[in-house]
């Protein structure tokens, strides 16, 4: 039928910090552009990023869930990491409602890109528990 989860799991793994690392830059930009009066531009990026985003998260609950059962402290980890993201994301929503994009900006700036950055420190031990799951 389709491909090994696993495998993809084990695939997405060994390239979910460069990804990471480069929406984090991507939306660094993003708040610098905002900062620069780029607005439409910059608007215009946050918003093909979100599908980016929606894929990194997607890949943090399936592979949490992946690791429930063989490694339970790497599933908690990713889980916990994945809701400090979510709630950071979710403060978005106000500020670019408001128009608010200073507010985005900092935002962006201050929460976002250093969250994304947390990745890193769980990338070895996911990798090494999906190798210790095949």
């Amino acid at each position: 039928m389709g491909d090994d989860p696993l495998k993809i799991a084990q695939s997405a793994a060994e390239n979910a910090a460069a990804f990471a690392d480069l929406l984090a830059t991507r939306l660094a930009d993003v708040a610098g552009a905002l900062r620069n009066g780029e607005d439409a531009p910059a608007l215009n990026t946050l918003g093909e990023s979100t599908d980016d985003l929606e894929q990194f998260l997607t890949f943090l609950v399936l592979t949490s869930e992946m690791l429930d059962k063989c490694s339970p402290a790497t599933s908690t980890g990713l889980r916990d990491y994945r809701e400090r993201l979510m709630k950071v994301l979710e403060t978005l929503g106000p500020a670019l409602q408001d128009m608010d994009l200073v507010e985005v900006a900092d935002t962006l700036e201050h929460d976002v890109v250093s969250s994304l950055g947390e990745y890193r420190d769980l990338d070895d031990q996911v990798q090494s528990a999906l190798r210790a799951a095949a």
